[in-house]
């Protein structure tokens, strides 16, 4: 009975040692911050450089915080522009714990830390929007577009009093999102549309404009080369006239009698055709210079002229069918 006791008794005492031991360590990580207070005075605190075991008294408290980077999606808010155009911005914020003792004795709580934050982002926001025009927030030029050097110029007018009150500092400040309220967001995709519209026309009549210019140039060219080819046409085709007329004459000086013939030949052939009908004499000229040829001379041919009498030319009646 009597070793039951103590090793209850020892027991008891053990599991109070062990107690002790566990109150009296506290383990630092790299990833956070360690601070130990004695009934609510700083007793110490340990940051990354001093990651490992360290003792404390049992009656002290450790508070861990997280020393990493966080991001804070801030809640939408309404801002209005320098150019007066209302727009709903929603932002995040980079941060992370720079001082544990301010901290929690500023904000105590992560999201106690990310409440104020948001206010201060939201003001910040709202004062520089407020002094810009809304192309300088979106815009293709990249000497007009100022967004960047907007959301700097909030993280810097916010990084010393977030670390002075806070504790926290401010890495980095940007835009998620901006749009128009939702209230007259149809009401801009109408003007959007309008102005898409103009420009289209702007553009379909400067395309006009230079089709018409194009076309007239084209005309103009083509009248151009139409009456320089015609006109050497004409040239050529007059030389070639001449040329052919030279050869006529030159010809008809050499054979006259079988010039004459051939001109004979083609006036039949443009005087007869099938509803024609000719009745030659049998002593006539025609009847002989179709079957002997041109007379021999010119003494015969006068003879035979005034002996014969012409021949007579009959229309043949139209047949009907």
């Amino acid at each position: 009975m009597k070793t039951l006791k103590r090793i209850i008794l020892f027991s008891v005492v053990a599991a109070i040692f062990l107690g002790l031991v566990a109150r009296s360590i506290v383990a630092v990580d790299e990833s956070r911050y360690v601070l130990v207070t004695d009934f609510g005075r700083r007793a110490a605190i340990y940051g990354p450089e001093q990651s490992g075991w360290h003792a404390k008294l049992p009656w002290q408290s450790a508070i861990e915080i997280d020393r990493r980077l966080r991001v804070f999606d801030a809640p939408p808010r309404e801002v209005i522009t320098g150019d007066k155009k209302n727009l709903e911005v929603s932002a995040y914020v980079v941060w992370r714990v720079s001082d544990p003792e301010r901290f929690v004795v500023a904000a105590g709580t992560v999201n106690a830390a990310e409440a104020r934050l948001g206010e201060r982002v939201a003001a910040g926001l709202s004062n520089a929007i407020g002094q810009v025009p809304l192309d300088r927030l979106a815009s293709t030029d990249a000497k007009s577009w100022g967004l960047d050097s907007l959301t700097r110029s909030v993280r810097e007018a916010l990084a010393s009093s977030a670390r002075d009150e806070l504790g926290v500092e401010i890495v980095d400040v940007r835009l998620r999102r901006f749009n128009h309220p939702l209230e007259v967001r149809p009401a801009v995709f109408d003007l959007i549309r309008s102005e898409r519209k103009q420009v289209a026309s702007a553009l379909r009549a400067e395309g006009e404009a230079r089709y018409q210019t194009l076309t007239s140039q084209a005309d103009r060219e083509r009248d151009v080369i139409l009456a320089q080819a015609d006109a050497e046409a004409e040239r050529i085709r007059a030389r070639a006239e001449a040329d052919s007329t030279r050869r006529l004459n030159e010809a008809h000086a050499k054979d006259p009698k079988f010039y004459e013939f051939l001109k004979t030949l083609e006036t039949c052939r443009a005087v007869l055709d099938d509803k024609t009908t000719i009745i030659l004499s049998s002593g006539g000229p025609w009847l002989r210079l179709l079957t002997q040829g041109p007379p021999l001379d010119e003494d015969d041919r006068k003879r035979e002229d005034s002996t014969k009498s012409p021949a007579r030319v009959v229309e043949r009646p139209e047949e009907k069918p």
